[in-house]
C-alpha cells in the first residue's frame, strides 16, 4: 500500500543476513525509510510464492490493504 518512489527506498533482507539470509532478489524487498524502520521494530513482512506481500503488526495481526478508490466512478457519463 505504500506509494513511495523506488529511489526513496532501501533494500531489505526478508531473512536477515545474520540469520543465514542470502543477498539476492528472492530474499529482498524495497521498503521506504518509514516501513523499513517499522520492520526492524517488530513488524513482519513476507512475500508468498505467488509474489504477494503480506504484513503483520507486532501483535501478530495481519495488515490488510483495501483496493484504492478512484476519484471518478467507472461509469461517470450519463447516457
Amino acid at each position: 500500500g505504500c506509494d513511495a518512489p523506488a529511489h526513496w527506498c532501501d533494500v531489505h533482507h526478508l531473512v536477515h543476513w545474520a540469520d543465514g539470509g542470502e543477498t539476492s532478489l528472492e530474499n529482498s524487498g524495497l521498503l521506504c525509510e518509514r516501513h523499513h524502520t517499522k520492520v526492524h521494530h517488530g513488524f513482519t513482512i513476507v512475500r508468498d510464492a505467488d509474489g504477494r506481500w503480506r504484513t503483520w503488526r507486532p501483535d501478530s495481526t495481519e495488515i490488510l490493504i483495501l483496493p484504492r478508490i478512484t476519484a471518478e466512478p467507472a461509469n461517470s457519463r450519463a447516457g
